[in-house]
C-alpha cells in the first residue's frame, strides 16, 4: 500500500504542487523518496492497547479512550468502504 501511495506521490508531483502548494508537495516528495527505498522486505503491524476498565487513568496520562460500545452504536461515520 504504501509502496503504490509514494510512487503516485512522486509520479504526480506537479498536480500535488499545484494543488497543495510548494511547501507540503516538497514535503510529501521528500518523505516518498526517502521511506520508498527502506519498504521492501517490511511489514505493516497495526497495535491496540486498551487498559483495562478496573484501572483508572493516571492524572499525567495523555489520553483516555472511552469504553467499548455495542456493535453499530457509532459516533463516527464508518470508513470502511462497501464490497
Amino acid at each position: 500500500m504504501w509502496e503504490r501511495l509514494y510512487r503516485l506521490w512522486i509520479s504526480h508531483a506537479d498536480e500535488l504542487r499545484r494543488e497543495l502548494g510548494e511547501v507540503q508537495a516538497r514535503n510529501m516528495l521528500r518523505e516518498a523518496h526517502r521511506v520508498l527505498p527502506t519498504l521492501p522486505g517490511r511489514r505493516a503491524v497495526l497495535l491496540t492497547l486498551r487498559r483495562p476498565v478496573t484501572t483508572p487513568a493516571a492524572p499525567e496520562a495523555a489520553d483516555t479512550m472511552s469504553g467499548p460500545r455495542a456493535p453499530g452504536d457509532r459516533d463516527v461515520p464508518d470508513e470502511r468502504i462497501a464490497p
